[in-house]
């Protein structure tokens, strides 16, 4: 169908002609331009009738505002809510999000770009899967952006297990898939796409949450780590070490080589994470982070969500039996004379080891000769 436009009519906000249904997971930037293709407006022409704003089409990640656009299509897609959260990539921020940010920016007291404003190192750039965009041409007749391949850190298709098509620089223009010349994004081994796989799926669960909370997802985080080198917290952990070990990584060497990207990955950047020391609140570096403790097999990207679900510690404070506990704490336990000197010896508080004594009966086989009151 094709619809004459009226500049009048378009900057008065009045109810569009027509209003395509969504298609599969297809972001709003795609579906602008499948509208924008039917009317064959000029591109500032087709971003005053979608938003009342002629260079909406700048925006390609959250179009807006919102309301004109809500107006305009008269509810028939879903609220702006439901749009900026499933149909945007703001919705991996909105995830992350506190809940001050989120409520305002729900009822349009902050623009969705408020959630980009740090600098967090995503892509700029617009992405397609060739199988899919092929699919959707055999089944819809046109090509799609999907959302879950626009995702911060997604550069490969979970479903067919390849790399995306990248466009770089676009700017102010309404274009689907297909439609310009577009590049593969480099992927140089099967080890390397089997974790950038895992990078695209960590960021999909991120998008489809609802909220999370941020203090779990740390807890959580740092529960594999501090386990993983044998530290009692956050404070214990060696940054060199961990950096040194993350340096060496798959996921590290495919940050290196792209620019757009290693940016978020300054140097002690998962520590700082865990300590609060740097935003914790970025969709990219968790994808990253929750994926690259997947190629270090000390978690399954399953695991490490389903456990958010559960309040952790982010001490090691539960051990099934003897042979679990960190030998750093039998030890201590051993030379110590008593609560307090074990507690001193491990850097941690009383309350701590009591704690430990409580929920782990193996340990009062080694504190017998402690001279204290249990």
């Amino acid at each position: 169908m094709v619809v004459e436009s009226n500049d009048n009519q378009l900057q008065g906000g009045h109810g569009l002609q027509f209003v395509p249904s969504w298609m599969e997971d297809e972001s709003l930037y795609s579906w602008c331009c499948r509208w924008h293709s039917h009317t064959l407006n000029r591109t500032r022409t087709t971003g005053l009738a979608l938003f009342g704003v002629s260079s909406a089409a700048k925006v390609w990640y959250a179009p807006n505002p919102f309301e004109w656009f809500d107006r305009v299509t008269m509810g028939l897609l879903g609220s702006p809510h439901s749009i900026l959260k499933n149909r945007t990539v703001a919705g991996s921020y909105l995830a992350l999000a506190d809940s001050d940010d989120r409520r305002r920016v729900e009822l349009g007291e902050l623009p969705p770009a408020h959630l980009f404003s740090a600098k967090s190192g995503g892509s700029t750039s617009l992405r397609y899967c060739e199988k899919c965009a092929s699919e959707h041409i055999s089944s819809h007749g046109v090509a799609i952006w999907r959302v879950s391949h626009q995702l911060p850190g997604v550069v490969v298709c979970v479903e067919h297990a390849q790399p995306l098509v990248e466009y770089s620089q676009v700017r102010q223009i309404w274009t689907l898939p297909l439609s310009r010349r577009a590049g593969e994004i480099c992927i140089a081994s099967q080890r390397e796409l089997e974790f950038m796989i895992a990078v695209a799926r960590a960021a999909r669960y991120i998008f489809e949450c609802e909220a999370v909370d941020v203090n779990l997802l740390r807890n959580n985080a740092c529960k594999v780590l501090c386990e993983a080198y044998g530290a009692l917290d956050a404070k214990r952990l060696d940054p060199e070490l961990v950096e040194r070990e993350w340096s060496r990584s798959t996921l590290f060497q495919w940050c290196t080589r792209t620019a757009t990207c290693i940016k978020a990955f300054p140097r002690f950047w998962l520590t700082d994470v865990i300590r609060k020391r740097r935003s914790e609140r970025n969709p990219l570096r968790w994808a990253f982070a929750i994926a690259y403790f997947s190629e270090r097999s000390w978690t399954s990207i399953d695991i490490f969500f389903a456990n958010l679900s559960v309040s952790q510690s982010t001490q090691l404070s539960l051990w099934s039996d003897i042979e679990d506990i960190p030998q750093e704490i039998q030890h201590a336990f051993e030379r110590a004379r008593s609560l307090t000197e074990a507690a001193a010896m491990l850097r941690v508080t009383a309350p701590t080891v009591r704690r430990w004594i409580r929920t782990n009966p193996d340990l009062s086989g080694i504190t017998q000769h402690w001279k204290f009151r249990r």
